[in-house]
């Protein structure tokens, strides 16, 4: 028995439905109250009746289209939120990966600097001494690019050193014993392995920061996405200002009496 009523209530038409057949069953009593002369003159009552009704409509439709654009607008900042979201976390990730990067290049270049201190001390004791011959000087210059070779191709050194140890510039000397060759290629080693730990820690402060950043924009899109969500609830709860009331019908009358 009650399937009817609440189909009715469930149609968003039902309440000007109602409104409409409960004006025209109160067509008679609203001529009364919204004036003595609306009786004289029917039709201009009746064209205020379709003008309120009108503006009504327009108001419920402008309603609508409001709410509607308030929720698009309130998905699509929650969207954005969304996003913020996973850019920190990928922020976060990329922060982890440089972090443990700068740690291994930090243990690197101490171990280079071990090997270092052992050379040196090694070398102390050691008496590079050798027949200076055009063999042995050309020896000792394959030895240094042999050496430099190898390191570049463990990434103990850049690429640039070897092309350095064949010309025989930046500290690269032919004409050094294998031990004091050592040594420098050690040192060498110790250098890049300390500037790739400086370049680490550089990485690893500015992924740092783009979390900051990161943070800070989806904290501030988490508010908007909180703010716009209400601002839609609340538009699809506000009332709509009815225009047919009987003081909008009384005004309306009195307006038209008064033009014409």
């Amino acid at each position: 028995m009650n399937f009817v009523p609440q189909l009715l209530l469930a149609d968003s038409m039902t309440p000007v439905i109602v409104w409409m057949m409960l004006m025209v069953a109160a067509f008679p009593a609203a001529m009364l109250l919204a004036s003595p002369q609306a009786v004289h003159r029917p039709g201009q009552l009746v064209m205020a009746v379709v003008d309120v009704l009108r503006c009504h409509l327009e108001a419920r439709e402008q309603a609508r289209r409001e709410a509607a654009a308030a929720v698009r607008f309130a998905d699509e900042v929650k969207a954005s939120s969304v996003r913020a979201d996973a850019a920190v976390r990928y922020r976060q990730e990329l922060w982890r990966e440089s972090g443990q990067h700068a740690g291994d290049t930090w243990l690197t270049w101490q171990a280079a600097e071990q090997d270092v201190a052992r050379a040196r001390a090694a070398a102390a004791f050691t008496a590079p001494w050798s027949a200076r011959t055009p063999t042995e000087y050309a020896e000792r210059e394959r030895f240094l690019h042999r050496t430099v070779r190898d390191a570049v191709q463990r990434g103990d050194l850049p690429t640039a050193a070897l092309a350095a140890a064949l010309a025989g510039r930046g500290g690269w000397d032919p004409r050094l014993h294998p031990v004091e060759q050592e040594l420098v290629l050690l040192r060498a080693v110790a250098e890049h392995r300390q500037r790739c730990h400086q370049q680490a820690t550089v990485v690893e402060r500015a992924a740092w920061h783009d979390i900051r950043t990161a943070v800070t924009d989806r904290d501030r899109m988490r508010a908007e996405a909180a703010a716009a969500v209400h601002r839609a609830a609340r538009q699809r709860l506000r009332p709509v200002r009815e225009h047919w009331t009987i003081p909008a019908l009384r005004l309306t009358w009195g307006h038209q009496l008064a033009v014409r």
